[in-house]
């Protein structure tokens, strides 16, 4: 009577192509924070390549905005009857929070397209090119908050403790942002018509977001600024700075929204970073 031999076969196999593909995605997003020296220098670089040979050089970002909000603030207080001293450096603020947001969101659906010479060139961290353009437009919006920083003087804003909001607020402003880049820019990439629908959009959320306008101006229909996540947004930094405390509502819609924000753009990045490379 022979003794039957069984074998036990056991494999092993490594990890599933969705945890590859997530932890590519993580080490990406490491390596693009770690990156910092390479994106802020060609941040550096972009601002002044834009302004060669230009003997204001940034300053005449400052200035245009200088010009942009005196014209629309004399203009705008008229028409909704508003007392000049107050509305200015409330629409200073919302203009430049407002352009903040319009490139960060507008050029991040082409942040891809336009760095391809340095991603099929180079190898770095995608992720790169993602904190390159917010931290542009960080540099960018330094030099425009010298106009706030004038009316602040003119109309003389009286310190006040709330201030000191504005700088969590700031934080968690940027964050609820930054990760549109990371989201729209491979959208950009594989679909170039995007950019375009992005303005698009832009111009019609401009006119529901309080940016030239208060909130209680709308009355009975204020649930428009209450459902806009940018409406918490922009409280979270202009209302410190002009002496008043956001709401609670303000700091967990922008909390919310980052955190929203940042699970749809790091899950599409899992699933599209590889191909990128190909799409630009």
């Amino acid at each position: 009577m022979q003794a039957a031999e069984t074998t036990l076969s056991v494999s092993v196999t490594g990890p599933s192509n969705g945890l590859q593909a997530l932890h590519g995605a993580l080490t990406d997003l490491r390596g693009g924070l770690s990156d910092w020296r390479v994106w802020t220098f060609l941040a550096h670089h972009d601002i002044r390549a834009r302004y060669r040979r230009s003997t204001l050089g940034p300053l005449w970002l400052t200035l245009s905005m200088a010009i942009q909000i005196s014209a629309m603030g004399v203009v705008w207080a008229t028409l909704f009857n508003m007392e000049i001293r107050t509305f200015i450096p409330y629409l200073s603020l919302g203009m430049l929070i407002w352009s903040f947001i319009t490139s960060v969101v507008g050029e991040g659906s082409l942040c891809f397209v336009s760095s391809a010479g340095y991603i099929t060139q180079t190898k770095r961290p995608l992720t790169t090119y993602v904190f390159q353009l917010v931290f542009k437009n960080l540099l960018i919006a330094g030099h425009t908050f010298l106009v706030y920083l004038v009316t602040a003087i003119v109309f003389q804003i009286t310190p006040t403790p709330a201030m000191l909001l504005a700088v969590p607020g700031v934080v968690l402003f940027v964050l609820a942002l930054a990760w549109a880049p990371l989201f729209l820019g491979p959208i950009g990439a594989r679909f170039r018509d995007i950019p375009q629908v992005i303005q698009s959009i832009l111009m019609v959320v401009f006119f529901i977001t309080p940016v030239m306008w208060k909130p209680d101006m709308l009355g009975e229909r204020a649930l428009i600024a209450i459902l806009n996540p940018l409406t918490h947004l922009v409280a979270i930094v202009r209302l410190p700075l002009l002496g008043e405390a956001p709401s609670t509502l303000n700091w967990t819609v922008a909390l919310l929204t980052a955190a929203v924000g940042w699970t749809l753009a790091i899950g599409s990045f899992v699933r599209v970073r590889t191909r990128i490379p190909y799409w630009v």
